[in-house]
């Protein structure tokens, strides 16, 4: 699951660790939805534990599905609308607010670039 947090058209991108899969890439920060966990409940605890925010608006955006040659992943992209706290990088992972116009500007994974497209095409003014 992924996690788009827009404020004034602008989106806050993380930087995946050298060591994980698609690592250096640019991506939206978000996790892994755990077993008894509802999609909603994950994106507030991975928002947590990522980049210290409190979720309190949040809207279904995308689903992706992707197959890397040595992974599949189905992703859930949602639109954070609302939260609360200033976000910091938790996992020393570098994060940044950028414009949706400049997203074309960084590399993120392929199975992300879909929703870059979108955001290009339907949000920006």
């Amino acid at each position: 699951m992924r996690q788009l947090t827009i404020q004034s058209q602008q989106v806050l991108i993380a930087k995946r660790p050298d060591d994980k899969h698609q690592g250096g890439l640019w991506e939206f920060p978000g996790g892994k939805i755990e077993e008894g966990e509802s999609p909603q409940q994950a994106l507030k605890r991975e928002l947590k534990e990522e980049i210290n925010i409190l979720v309190t608006q949040a809207d279904f955006f995308q689903q992706v599905s992707f197959d890397y040659p040595d992974k599949n992943v189905i992703l859930e992209f949602y639109l954070v609308t609302e939260f609360a706290g200033e976000p910091k990088g938790m996992e020393e992972q570098r994060i940044k607010w950028v414009s949706i116009n400049d997203l074309e500007r960084y590399h993120f994974p392929a199975a992300n670039q879909e929703v870059v497209n979108r955001l290009l095409d339907q949000l920006v003014v």
